[in-house]
């Protein structure tokens, strides 16, 4: 829209004026003098068309009247036709060609119709009268840039400065015109020369830095950072580049120091405040200040996932895994559209045993993305430990089908869907299962450690889980999960000292898993003692064991095959 429209109180100022020195040459008729006064009634109603319709009837009586012709002018910008208010402003200079308001006027109407370099010279011709105006001067050199002469916009400002004097913006405004035309050396030497006026002066010394950095001149650009972080020690902007270009010349400890002052400083937005504070937790996980930094962007950002999740990351390298759970939920709750975060819940979950929470958030997140294998995978492991086996078949199976070429995945799938069908009887399905896992990933120690337990517990095929133990431990001999499995082949095999003493050595770092704990105490009962042998059993059904078996045990103080 036009970038002055004047009052409607100055068109009755001028006219009234006109009209004195208009009387001199005719007197306006009572229907001229009722139709302009109706006009500007309807003016200040808002009666737009109306009004022009009466200052037509004025102009037919007087096409003389410039006053009748720059409130026309007025009246069509307010309808935004500005071809209409152009033509009429132009009759409002012709008729009174010093009047410094239609000349305005017309000057900003070649603006609005991209006639730059007619607007470049009203503006001028309007300088060069009224030499204290700097809008006039403004007008012209902003004109002149906008036709691309770029060197006649710089000289109306180098007039203006004769009257005005130097100022910090006009050096700015000075620099960019000979930046357009890639005048390096004057708008280098335009800033430098307003450094020396103005030399606290931030936004003059924050270009300085920007342009050596373009022209990596990397160690004046360094030395003018310093200064201006100095000046304004709240420039985000500016701390965030001298702690980049700090770590890169390898001053780590300084570059810390200012992009963690970047993060809570003034001008950087959410993007930038997280790039720092990612490579911060990704690179110095420990720092004693990121506790701070993370939740000042929960503070500041309290409904941006993006803080939610950086905080996540932050408790997750700190092994707080279910504060970190808790922030990445708080960030899916944010913005539920983020697969990646919810993977993360769901692989969190599943590597610390939170069955019950797993479950539901499986559930929540395929319903969200019901084309992602993983929540249904995950689904169906949570299945698996609350003992809904079918259920967690008919998951398992909708994972199996939405794998498109991840062979890690399919085959712990199908290792799954072997749990699934040993759990509920079906051994030779299970064994199928197990088999297909292992010919998508034949080198998998985990899938080969549990099928080897599987077939402990529910077959009589001992040689056969003693040749995948034997792999596995070749692999890893010093994992204690693995060594549980050899521990329970030896207690098949009848070896209860030697199961015994694995047991107990894993026990020192697996004291609360309750199938351990269940084995401890059947391995003590065959060796004799039956108090220590309860007193595990017992252990074993407050971790809270599923083994059907196990209150029986207790109460009989007898062994009895696990039943699961």
């Amino acid at each position: 829209m036009h970038k002055k429209l004047f009052f409607f109180v100055c068109l009755i100022a001028l006219t009234a004026c006109n009209s004195s020195k208009e009387s001199l040459k005719s007197v306006h008729s009572p229907e001229y003098i009722k139709a302009f006064h109706e006009g500007v009634r309807l003016k200040i109603n808002g009666e737009t068309d109306a009004a022009i319709d009466k200052f037509k009837f004025c102009a037919v009586q007087d096409p003389n009247d410039d006053g009748v012709q720059f409130g026309l002018a007025q009246l069509y910008l307010m309808k935004d036709d500005v071809a209409n208010a152009y033509v009429h402003t132009k009759k409002a200079v012709e008729l009174d060609p010093e009047n410094i308001h239609y000349q305005t006027e017309l000057a900003f109407m070649y603006e609005e119709l991209k006639q730059y370099e007619s607007a470049a010279l009203a503006f001028e011709k309007l300088s060069k009268k009224y030499v204290q105006n700097l809008d006039f001067y403004l007008g012209a050199a902003e004109n002149w840039a906008k036709a691309k002469k770029i060197s006649k916009a710089i000289e109306t400002i180098n007039i203006m400065e004769k009257y005005s004097g130097a100022s910090p913006e006009r050096a700015i405004q000075k620099f960019r015109l000979y930046s357009i035309i890639d005048d390096k050396k004057n708008a280098l030497q335009t800033l430098l020369d307003a450094n020396k006026i103005f030399p606290e002066n931030a936004n003059i010394i924050a270009n300085l830095v920007d342009l050596y950095m373009q022209q990596k001149m990397y160690t004046e650009g360094m030395q003018f950072l310093n200064s201006l972080v100095e000046i304004d020690s709240t420039n985000g902007l500016a701390l965030m580049m001298l702690g980049e270009m700090q770590t890169q010349k390898g001053e780590i400890t300084k570059g810390i120091v200012n992009l963690k002052k970047a993060i809570k400083s003034d001008g950087l937005n959410l993007d930038q405040r997280m790039s720092i504070l990612i490579s911060i937790v990704q690179n110095f996980p420990k720092d004693p200040d990121l506790k701070e930094l993370v939740d000042y962007m929960i503070f500041k950002y309290p409904k941006s996932a993006k803080s939610h999740a950086i905080r996540g990351d932050y408790y997750f390298k700190n092994d707080q895994l279910e504060t970190a759970i808790q922030s990445y939920k708080n960030a899916v709750e944010s913005d539920p559209n983020l697969y990646e975060i919810w993977n993360q819940i769901l692989l969190l979950e599943y590597q610390n045993k939170f069955w019950d929470i797993l479950l539901t958030d499986s559930e929540n997140c395929l319903s969200l993305y019901p084309l992602q294998p993983l929540p249904y995978f995950t689904s169906g492991i949570a299945l698996i430990q609350n003992r809904n086996y079918s259920l967690a078949e008919e998951r398992l199976n909708e994972a199996l089908n939405l794998i498109l070429s991840d062979l890690t995945l399919e085959a712990e799938v199908l290792g799954q869907l072997g749990e699934a069908n040993f759990a509920m009887g079906k051994i030779e399905e299970g064994k199928s299962y197990y088999k297909k896992a292992l010919e998508k990933q034949p080198k998998s120690l985990f899938l080969k450690n549990n099928y080897a337990y599987r077939l402990l517990l529910q077959t009589n095929e001992i040689d056969k889980a003693a040749a995948l133990i034997t792999e596995v431990l070749a692999e890893k001999p010093y994992d204690n999960w693995f060594l549980t499995t050899k521990a329970y082949l030896l207690f098949r095999q009848a070896k209860y000292s030697e199961a015994l003493s694995i047991y107990l050595e894993s026990d020192k770092v697996l004291s609360s898993d309750k199938i351990i704990l269940d084995q401890l105490g059947d391995c003590y009962y065959f060796l004799k003692d039956n108090d220590k042998a309860v007193d595990y059993w017992n252990k074993a059904k407050k971790a809270g064991s599923s083994n059907q078996s196990l209150d029986k045990k207790i109460q009989s103080k007898t062994y009895y095959e696990p039943k699961f």
